[in-house]
């Protein structure tokens, strides 16, 4: 018995001393990823929501996906975001928008459709292109511009559900090949679960929309609630988080190693006429003047400068002809205008534009205002 009680005491202690050691190999991590985290030295930078005040919610929170067009933002707060080439805090008014206040609201105001290059993704408000617009015309912009795959589909539900109710004399729709002819293809997220809208063809030049019975508002999945667990408790995330980041840039890398694709020139007739239907549906029923800027990116300058011709692309010559058919519509195409440095314009760990990029297009854009 005694022999018995001995064995359970040193158990016991065998237990503590496990879990003393558990705890101190877990503060020690915690130190260096804090430490680590401190000296710059991750490519992305995430502070748990633990340590945020109570005026600052994580980013995957502060980008919802609850609307009848998916993805948004939560009304009144911010978010902070850093990567090796920007450090940035998001905000969102009273409606959600990454914006100022819409209360004051005239007749004059410009309504800005758009992704995330319309919300100013990876730069601080005052250089997003919306302020140089508002700065350089003396005017204001209602930012609907928002990120987390946002399209056409979705450009004309939040127009047609939400922005329109606002006094406006002009719109400015943000378009960017890249990635905008897929956002709304269900072909390209089926089995996704996210709360967001789909086109499905119904007969020639006729689409209608659609968010899948199975989509759940603001979905997490069970690996994603079990990671959520860590971001927001634990500096060391910040090592998964980059791992995780590096591996998605090495598949991505590997993917693309041996292909040219430029969605500028690129894209299937399909999508084209898909995204130009939602399109359309702006520019024909906006009792507003409507500007549509289309957004390249490097590799479609690329394609340009090696003798590609934009008038041989349906969808690009689709609405330079229309521009010449409607007084009330105009189509910017930045790739005409190409700076002296291409890649100063866009952001050096990111493809989003830089500060000087969204001044290069907002000078451009404000010469047809």
């Amino acid at each position: 018995m005694i022999f018995g009680h001995l064995t359970g005491i040193q158990l016991v202690n065998k237990f503590k001393n496990s879990l003393f050691l558990f705890f101190i190999i877990i503060f020690l991590i915690e130190l260096i990823s804090f430490s680590i985290l401190k000296f710059n030295l991750l490519e992305i930078s995430h502070v748990p929501k633990i340590y945020l005040s109570n005026k600052i919610v994580p980013n995957d929170e502060w980008w919802t996906e609850e609307k009848k067009w998916g993805a948004w933002h939560k009304v009144n707060s911010s978010t902070l975001q850093k990567r090796s080439c920007f450090d940035v805090k998001y905000s969102s008014n009273e409606v959600g928008a990454r914006d100022s206040s819409f209360k004051s609201n005239s007749d004059n105001d410009i309504i800005l459709l758009g992704d995330s290059f319309a919300e100013g993704y990876g730069v601080n408000y005052e250089d997003t292109s919306q302020k140089h617009i508002e700065k350089l015309n003396n005017t204001n912009v209602l930012n609907f511009g928002v990120s987390q795959n946002f399209g056409p589909v979705q450009y004309w539900l939040i127009y047609d559900e939400y922005a329109k109710k606002f006094n406006h004399s002009t719109v400015i729709i943000y378009f960017l090949p890249d990635n905008d002819f897929g956002e709304n293809d269900y072909s390209n997220w089926k089995g996704s679960k996210r709360y967001r809208p789909y086109y499905k063809k119904t007969a020639e030049n006729n689409y209608e929309i659609f968010i899948p019975d199975k989509s759940v508002k603001n979905y997490t999945s069970t690996t994603k609630k079990i990671k959520k667990v860590f971001k927001d408790f634990l500096w060391s995330s910040n090592l998964f988080i980059n791992l995780n980041y590096k591996y998605k840039i090495y598949r991505s890398n590997k993917r693309e190693s041996n292909t040219n694709f430029s969605a500028y020139f690129d894209t299937s007739l399909k999508q084209q006429k898909a995204a130009i239907f939602f399109l359309d549906k702006i520019i024909n029923t906006s009792s507003a003047n409507v500007i549509l800027v289309s957004i390249p990116r490097l590799q479609d300058f690329k394609r340009l400068s090696d003798g590609y011709k934009l008038e041989k692309i349906y969808w690009n010559n689709y609405f330079s002809q229309k521009d010449k058919l409607n007084n009330k519509f105009k189509f910017v195409d930045l790739i005409k205008f190409p700076p002296k440095d291409i890649n100063e314009i866009y952001l050096k760990c990111d493809g989003h534009w830089s500060p000087k990029g969204n001044m290069w297009s907002a000078l451009i854009i404000s010469k047809h205002l």
